[in-house]
């Protein structure tokens, strides 16, 4: 049961997202390495910024981990251009380390990003990597949500709806998922309603985030 709460409330949140000053344009790039440690990242990390290219490129980032390894990271960007210019500044880093992570970059229907007021302890990265939804599915559950519930919703730090060629998908960042199982009983309704399965979402645990002028 404390597992379908957190799956619905993941779909919640993710769809709570047009209500706030939002991205509309711009590309997500997911990165997926699943060997990768959060040692590995850190090291990247340093690397980057020692290099000053760190912040190049993207105004959003999260990086999510997996037990014992593996590591999932969003990187939000304005443009296509904006990833690529990223994508060759940081090449070398990759190459020196020995490391060439999976990168999928998709067009973003929908995104927001908050400023939580301290960083989070427990955060977690929530990712609904199964059937996507339609565009007008995901519309309608912002919508209906706009009915019951004040944005932002309290403990989500970022949602990214994307699409792909299997339909429209979602990923969020939130504070706890203590936080995100509470949303997602506003949501359960409006999902029974308009007869969404939201499936399974993959969770990681938040390593690092980050939030740039870009």
């Amino acid at each position: 049961m404390k597992t379908f709460k957190i799956v619905v409330a993941l779909l919640a949140l993710t769809f709570s997202a047009q209500l706030l000053p939002a991205q509309t344009k711009g590309v997500l790039a997911v990165t997926s390495s699943p060997t990768a440690t959060t040692a590995d990242y850190d090291k990247i990390m340093a690397d980057m910024k020692s290099k000053n290219v760190w912040e190049i490129g993207w105004t959003f980032h999260a990086m999510g981990a997996a037990q014992p390894a593996g590591l999932f990271g969003l990187g939000f960007y304005p443009s296509r251009e904006a990833y690529d210019k990223r994508a060759e500044a940081t090449k070398p880093v990759f190459e020196a380390a020995g490391l060439k992570p999976n990168v999928e970059v998709y067009e973003i229907h929908n995104s927001f990003v908050v400023d939580p007021a301290a960083k989070p302890t427990a955060g977690i990265v929530v990712h609904f990597n199964g059937s996507g939804m339609t565009s007008a599915q995901y519309d309608q559950i912002l919508v209906e949500l706009e009915k019951i519930s004040a944005f932002p919703p309290k403990g989500q730090i970022a949602h990214a709806c994307y699409k792909t060629d299997d339909g429209y998908k979602v990923v969020d960042v939130w504070e706890s998922a203590e936080a995100f199982a509470t949303f997602g009983e506003k949501l359960m309704p409006i999902l029974q309603k308009l007869g969404i399965n939201a499936g399974q979402p993959i969770i990681y645990s938040l390593h690092n985030y980050l939030k740039t002028s870009n």
